[in-house]
């Protein structure tokens, strides 16, 4: 596991949030990058800037284009989905990770093939 601070930032403020997380796989950044957005909502030009245990720039993407995302993902059982339909704005706990059983195209899927989850 590895260590990734993000940041949910609004230009010309302070952050937002800034929060260390341990991300159990790379493919389950954009999920928490998504959850992030669902968290806080859309503001006029908020983004989340996802950086590594070494400060280097993973991620960096606009809130709009995260909920976009979450709206037009595909997966039938999309936890953040459902979440985002009901007008949840927080998640109890870590966004839901589990297998992706569409060969990787969800990024609600976040743990690789063969490696744990539901």
């Amino acid at each position: 596991m590895t260590f990734f601070t993000f940041e949910y930032s609004v230009p010309g403020e302070a952050p937002v949030l800034s929060e260390r997380i341990d991300v159990p796989f790379a493919s389950a950044l954009w999920c928490h990058v998504e959850a992030l957005a669902l968290r806080f909502g859309a503001r006029p030009g908020a983004f989340i800037h996802v950086r590594d245990d070494k400060g280097r720039a993973v991620i960096r993407a606009g809130v709009a284009t995260a909920l976009a995302s979450i709206a037009q993902c595909r997966c039938g059982d999309c936890g953040l989905k459902a979440a985002a339909a009901r007008g949840a704005q927080a998640l109890d706990g870590p966004p839901p990770l589990s297998p992706c059983r569409g060969a990787g195209a969800c990024t609600c899927k976040s743990i690789p093939p063969g490696e744990g989850g539901a």
